[in-house]
């Protein structure tokens, strides 16, 4: 045979070395892989605020996942012959911002005076002011509305003041002031505004900021009205709110801004702000005043919405208060409005509600202004939200809370389409309450049911409650109920469409280090794993609360726990640390990279170092199934030949573990040397009795014509040529197998490290008519989703893929394939309707057992 004379003039081991150096960089990146996703779930679980840590981990941690991460590139560029190569590019640009998050360069560019709200995020505080950068974080990470338009940076704001010399003009007006009454304030502020009121605005900023207002305008395709506002570098920070202290211009016209700009940075030094900043008050670098400018938004209804009643006698609703117009009235109490206090358990479902008379709304002018209108009539005594609006501002209000990890208080308006956009997001100032001792709470949990208790690993800490809704990868991720507990078998990246919408996600499968679990951590979502068997213990629209700190799922709602979790006072939050590893992991943990098969799914499209790791764990395990389907490939390999009771006429390669060291001869007759956990698997299930049936078949003249076509399309098209081949490892296997005219691929891989394992199964072919094999391919697909793969058909060609079970379950499906592979090798020729698979169907279940 041509394949045996390959092995007879076989003399260098160049090509095995070669080939097992290509599987060395698989399990190079397989190891990168399990020791990066340890590590970001590491630095993950340090914002859960129980653990001290320095500058010092922070670096050592970054530097060490730096070097995995580059491990893994380097171990794909391996498999791949150099295909990506551009992700070390990629890798070089996120180490870098890495290391200026750690040495306190937050933004590189820090000479330019505006930034676009489409390139605003978290770590840009120090330049755009922290309103600006939650803004930014919304409009960019959350994708939710914020109105466009840009800030004027801190950086502006220090080129304004230098060349107007002004800190020493505003140092001797406050400390030769007398602010004995309220007259010598009166007096203070007025010299204040005639001080700003002659200044002039460098040419350099007056560009830069012409420039961002052109191209606003260009996007929006009309001229608005520009709310300017302040974005101060300090304001909006927990516990300094400064709210109400500032200007805020609204519907200015287009040459207006630079002069509302003036008066928005002199409101920054008016008596009132001065007193609330105290001993900073003059201090250069304290508050240094951004400022938004962004289009007025024609608003319908507007309002404030609380994410926690702050009179403490609801801790688990929201309030909001809402009226027709802009929200400008609603903040500053000018006009009347409605009153509504919102389950957070259940977003549609309203607690109490009180509507005002609004007689009186605030809308935009004309002229560029605002003025107060009457309301119709008809409209003064109904409520201005719908129960549609509601259930909406709910929603994207208890996302915001969950992702910013704390209560907000948040401004919003509704367009005139009923668009919703955040306005303002700010941490809520709780009243200071006496808390349920620890000591109490326990007792009164003591008696609560509880559905599970220490079941799996907590891989996001928290506690939430809600109603149970079971789904799957599959399941349209539209129709998850807002603010319901997630319950699911497997933890796919898939899931992570949901997360904007569960409050809380506990899986049969799955570990802290996996894909979903660290989007969990990304959004605040309480998260359990490997449970084993919540989706048989926990049905649909059971009440449940999840105490992912101590790893229990109680029966029903527990209120105390829930106003235990909102009151725990975070005393690490503002700790320099703390804001540095947060930065940090916006560069290293978001999962921006979902669906392999996307068109975004590429190189230039990795943001974080989570996007590179997904996407070099896919891409190596598409290389090594395409690569290992052709038996060219391994020319002048030298290979053993498998004599067993059943017809294979298959050679193996090992690459290392797959077969007992001390095995020396060349024809393999038993399991005995066989040491690889997949390729042992699969072919114990071949050698199951009663699988093969080598006797041969009846077909007609028909059958024997689309044989004949058969059998050079499908050799051609799927690249498989020689002797039926395995390449093994210990814990991977490559099989294909060309029985008849029947070709069958199995690609796997069985580890301790449930993230690292997969099947790959293909089956094409046939010797009958197009239909026979067709319902053939029915056949496959029902037997194979009955153990969970996703399947694709198409005509006879069946591919399946599983992945992200644990080592115990993937042999044990090794085993189901191997049977169906004999099971199924003649099955086209009986194969006569649509009734004859559910028969078939039936009869390999019976086999399984």
């Amino acid at each position: 045979m041509v394949f045996d004379k390959i092995i007879q003039f076989f003399r260098p081991t160049d090509e095995i070395l070669k080939f097992r150096s290509i599987f060395d960089g698989f399990q190079q990146l397989l190891r990168g892989n399990n020791r990066t996703l340890e590590l970001i779930s590491q630095l993950e679980d340090k914002m859960s605020g129980e653990y001290i840590f320095d500058v010092n981990y922070i670096k050592a941690s970054v530097e060490e996942l730096s070097n995995e991460v580059h491990r893994i590139i380097s171990g794909l560029n391996l498999i791949s012959e150099n295909r990506y190569t551009a992700l070390f590019s990629r890798q070089l640009a996120i180490h870098e911002e890495l290391n200026n998050i750690i040495e306190g360069k937050t933004y590189q560019e820090s000479d330019r005076y505006t930034i676009e709200y489409a390139e605003t995020n978290a770590d840009l505080g120090a330049i755009v002011g922290e309103k600006s950068a939650v803004l930014g974080e919304i409009r960019g990470r959350l994708e939710l509305p914020t109105p466009d338009g840009f800030t004027i940076t801190t950086s502006g704001y220090r080129r304004f003041m230098e060349h107007n010399n002004l800190w020493p003009k505003i140092r001797s007006l406050y400390q030769g002031s007398d602010f004995s009454n309220k007259d010598s304030a009166n007096l203070y502020n007025r010299k204040i505004d005639e001080l700003f009121a002659g200044t002039e605005i460098p040419k350099d900023l007056e560009k830069a900021v012409g420039r961002a207002l052109t191209a606003t305008v260009k996007r929006l395709n009309y001229e608005p009205g520009f709310a300017v506002r302040s974005s101060a570098h300090g304001e909006d920070e927990e516990g300094r709110s400064y709210a109400g202290q500032f200007l805020s211009v609204l519907n200015c016209p287009f040459n207006e801004v630079l002069p509302a700009y003036v008066k928005v940075v002199a409101s920054r030094f008016k008596y009132n702000a001065m007193v609330y900043d105290g001993n900073n008050a003059l201090n250069e670098l304290s508050l240094p005043m951004a400022v938004a400018v962004q289009p007025t938004v024609p608003s319908r209804a507007a309002g404030v919405l609380y994410t926690v009643d702050v009179s403490g006698n609801n801790i688990d609703c929201m309030v909001v208060s809402a009226g027709y117009g802009l929200g400008a009235g609603i903040v500053s109490g000018s006009v009347n409005a409605d009153y509504f206090l919102i389950s957070k358990l259940d977003p549609g479902k309203i607690e109490q509600k009180r509507i005002g008379r609004k007689n009186r709304k605030l809308v935009p002018d004309d002229k560029r202004d605002i003025k107060s209108e009457p309301v119709e009539d008809k409209l003064q005594e109904q409520p201005c939200l719908s129960t549609e609006d509601i259930l909406m501002l709910s929603e994207k209000a208890l996302l915001l809370e969950r992702y910013f990890k704390r209560a907000l208080d948040i401004e919003w308006c509704l367009d005139e389409k009923g668009v919703l956009f955040i306005l303002q997001c700010r941490p809520l100032m709780i009243p200071k309450r006496k808390t349920i001792d620890t000591a109490d709470l326990r007792s009164i949990l003591s008696d609560k049911p509880v559905y599970m208790r220490n079941q799996g690993i907590v891989a996001q800490r928290g506690i939430a409650a809600g109603k149970v809704w079971r789904i799957n990868e599959e399941d349209d991720p539209v129709s998850f109920p807002a603010e319901a507990v997630a319950v699911t078998e497997f933890t796919s990246p898939r899931l992570a469409a949901i997360i904007r919408r569960t409050v809380a996600i506990i899986a049969d499968q799955g570990n802290s280090t996996g894909h979903l679990a660290t989007v969990a951590r990304e959004y605040g979502v309480p998260m359990i794993v490997d449970t084993k068997n919540a989706t048989r213990i926990l049905s649909n629209g059971d009440e449940v609360t999840v105490d992912a700190e101590e790893n229990i799922v109680y029966r029903g709602i527990i209120r105390e726990l829930l106003e235990y979790e909102a009151r725990r006072e975070d005393v690490f939050r503002d700790l320099e640390e703390y804001k540095i590893l947060r930065r940090l992991l916006g560069r290293i943990s978001p999962l921006n990279l979902i669906d392999p098969n996307g068109a975004d799914f590429n190189t230039k499209n990795c943001k974080t170092y989570h996007d590179i790791i997904r996407f070099s764990h896919e891409k190596a395990v598409k290389e090594l199934i395409e690569m290992n389907i052709s038996s060219h490939r391994f020319r002048g390999v030298k290979s053993k030949k498998v004599r067993l009771p059943i017809p294979l006429g298959l050679y193996v390669i090992d690459l290392g573990g797959g077969l007992d060291e001390n095995f020396t001869g060349n024809t393999i007759e038993s399991m005995d040397p066989v040491r690889s956990v997949p390729m042992k698997a699969v072919l114990k299930g071949m050698m199951s009795p009663g699988i093969w049936n080598t006797q041969p078949m009846q077909f007609g003249l028909d059958d024997f014509v689309s044989s004949v076509t058969r059998y050079s399309i499908t050799n051609d098209a799927n690249g498989y040529r020689g002797q039926n081949l395995a390449v093994l490892s210990k814990s991977y296997c490559n099989i294909n197998l060309r029985l008849g005219y029947h070709f069958n691929v199995i690609d796997t891989y069985v580890s301790d490290h449930t993230d690292d394992n997969y099947i790959y199964f293909r089956f094409v072919g046939g010797v009958t008519e197009s239909e026979r094999r067709q319902l053939r391919a029915v056949l496959l697909k029902k037997i194979l989703e009955g153990l969970d793969f996703k399947v694709t058909v198409s005509g006879d060609l069946v591919i399946a893929r599983l992945k992200r079970w644990e080592a115990a379950r993937i042999v044990k499906i090794l085993e189901i394939l191997g049977k169906l592979i004999g099971f199924s090798r003649q099955l086209d020729t009986q194969m006569q309707s649509e009734e004859s698979v559910d028969s078939y169907v039936e009869a390999f279940q019976k086999i399984q057992q």
